[in-house]
């Protein structure tokens, strides 16, 4: 198996685990949501450094100008910034807002989406 694909399975299973850590957090008690919800932000970032990182390895082999593979990477990286951003304002302890909620359970699909074709597009479109 190339390291690619490799990169892009772990990336798959990354994924996976985030949504479901985070429907862990939802659904935890309030005793051990804490624990849950730094298990879910560390996956999380290890997800994030692995689409980097595979994304990183892609760009090596593409040139890339001012066109759409740089859109669709700045599109990809905005959406996970605002992930970050939407779950820190979701973080225990903090103020419950029901926007940063709606963005949370939205913006995941996005980032999936934004990162496949991201992906796509510097695999050559093959």
């Amino acid at each position: 198996m190339s390291p690619t694909a490799s990169r892009l399975i772990v990336t798959g299973l990354l994924f996976v685990l985030t949504l479901i850590s985070g429907v862990w957090v939802r659904h935890s008690g309030r005793r051990i949501k804490v624990a849950i919800f730094t298990i879910h932000k560390l996956i999380a970032l290890l997800t994030v450094i692995t689409i980097a990182v595979t994304i990183y390895h892609l760009h090596q082999a593409v040139e890339i100008g001012p066109t759409v593979e740089f859109s669709a990477i700045a599109v990809t990286g905005l959406l996970f910034l605002v992930l970050f951003i939407s779950g820190a304002w979701l973080s225990p302890g903090k103020l419950k807002n029901k926007a940063a909620l709606t963005i949370h359970k939205v913006t995941p699909l996005l980032a999936v989406i934004s990162t496949a074709t991201t992906i796509f597009l510097l695999a050559g479109g093959t």
